[in-house]
């Protein structure tokens, strides 16, 4: 067992109460962010008026920072023009209206598993796969200089660089009030082994390590892989998932195997892991295998204000306000809708705004499910953030640099080292923002 002790264990009624699936239908309009990752948008290919397909490329890529979109459903493009995206920000985007039929490009062949890792990562980069996190990036970008990290050690004026060594496949979620992942944990996938082939010939892993939830019981797959492993290089370790960052990766590695990603700028391949949540894994394994276009994501549909909760499949690009009628509508007035998870997610008060590829979540959340902040007092000096803080900072000193506008002393004081996890905002009795501080100052420095 993995063991993680700082961070906080979230009471269980923040926790979604099913990890059952829910249908959704094929949404009436899309809107399609010309950028869904950090990094570059993508160039618009069609015209207003253009009649489109399901699964169809809409953008052209201008560098390796960006990927294509794909229309996910059939219709009609009826405008290209800003829209609000899940990050608040206003993007490029493609606007189609459904005809009803939901009529799919022609399904490329079959394609042979066997290639080279510039075919899996041409193959993934096509499908528009991306690596979802505080920060989603392309999938592929993510994935090129994984045999090449950055170097953190000198010696004798040599660069002391560690190769990839250990795959670690994440059963668990970003927060514990997410399920995506520990719903595909718990089901059996015939495409899983091929993915897990794919990151391993793209790494160079020898060694796989399943990090499960303990509070969920793995599949029999997951167990079988780990039971049938002649080289005995398979293995799972189980996480108290309830415990909150556990299973953030600058967390999960040191959690799993006792190795410090440097910081900040820090990856899991500058100590020798890759780390890939399950549901990458399996789109992976889709992308090689079929060559299919991502045009639809799983997510969690929780708070007390929905009228269901459960894991949804949704059509990307569908609008907040659209997905929240098709689900049942609300069940009681909402005083707050979250997209992502409730500790590390964006509050928005536009319901047009669509359903991205880096959605995890969708929280409508009552009154009663949050707390209502009139102001804030001054730091107390109580150590409470220093006591959770994941990544060992002391997030009360770093705050007061930030709220003074002296952001060169609170970026010397390890203020890009933060990972927004929210933990210190959790426990602080004078109740004072502290990651939207982080933020702000960060921004102000980036600009």
């Amino acid at each position: 067992m993995g063991f993680f002790s700082k961070g906080i264990t979230l009471p269980k009624r923040q926790l979604v109460t099913s990890l059952t699936l829910i249908d959704t239908p094929v949404p009436d309009t899309v809107v399609l962010p010309l950028r869904q990752y950090i990094g570059q948008p993508s160039q618009a290919a069609v015209s207003v008026g253009d009649t489109v397909t399901t699964g169809q490329i809409i953008s052209e890529c201008t560098d390796a920072a960006c990927l294509p979109v794909h229309a996910t459903i059939s219709g009609t493009v009826t405008d290209i023009s800003a829209h609000r995206d899940p990050r608040g920000s206003m993007t490029e985007s493609v606007t189609i209206e459904s005809d009803g039929t939901d009529t799919w490009i022609e399904p490329p062949e079959a394609r042979d598993t066997a290639l080279d890792t510039t075919d899996i990562l041409d193959r993934i980069r096509s499908s528009g796969l991306i690596a979802k996190g505080l920060l989603p990036v392309p999938l592929d970008t993510d994935l090129a200089p994984i045999d090449q990290p950055k170097t953190h050690l000198y010696l004798n004026g040599t660069d002391i660089k560690k190769r990839i060594d250990t795959l670690i496949i994440n059963c668990l979620d970003a927060e514990p009030s997410l399920g995506v992942n520990r719903y595909l944990a718990g089901m059996e996938h015939s495409s899983l082994p091929c993915g897990i082939d794919a990151l391993k010939r793209i790494t160079g892993a020898q060694r796989v390590i399943f990090a499960v939830d303990k509070h969920v019981a793995p599949s029999s797959q997951l167990k079988d892989m780990v039971k049938n492993d002649e080289e005995e290089a398979t293995s799972i370790v189980t996480v108290n998932g309830r415990r909150y960052p556990a299973a953030l990766p600058i967390v999960l590695v040191n959690t799993v195997l006792a190795r410090e990603i440097p910081l900040p700028y820090g990856h899991p391949r500058d100590v020798g892991a890759a780390v890939y949540d399950i549901e990458t894994v399996i789109s992976i394994a889709e992308a090689v295998t079929g060559g299919t276009a991502q045009v639809d994501t799983m997510i969690t549909i929780g708070g007390d204000a929905m009228a269901k909760q459960g894991i949804a499949r949704v059509r990307i690009g569908v609008s907040i306000g659209s997905l929240i009628d098709s689900l049942g509508g609300l069940r009681a007035d909402a005083a707050k809708i979250i997209l992502g998870g409730p500790m590390t997610g964006m509050a928005h008060y536009d319901l047009a705004t669509p359903i991205t590829k880096e959605v995890t979540g969708l929280f409508a959340m009552t009154r009663e499910q949050i707390q209502l902040s009139t102001g804030y007092r001054e730091c107390i000096n109580c150590g409470m953030c220093v006591k959770v803080c994941p990544v060992n900072l002391l997030p009360g000193i770093i705050s007061l640099y930030c709220a003074k506008d002296k952001f060169d002393l609170a970026e010397a004081a390890g203020l890009f080292s933060c990972i927004e996890c929210g933990a210190c905002d959790y426990v602080c009795p004078s109740r004072r923002p502290l990651v939207h501080l982080f933020r702000h100052a960060k921004n102000q420095l980036m600009e």
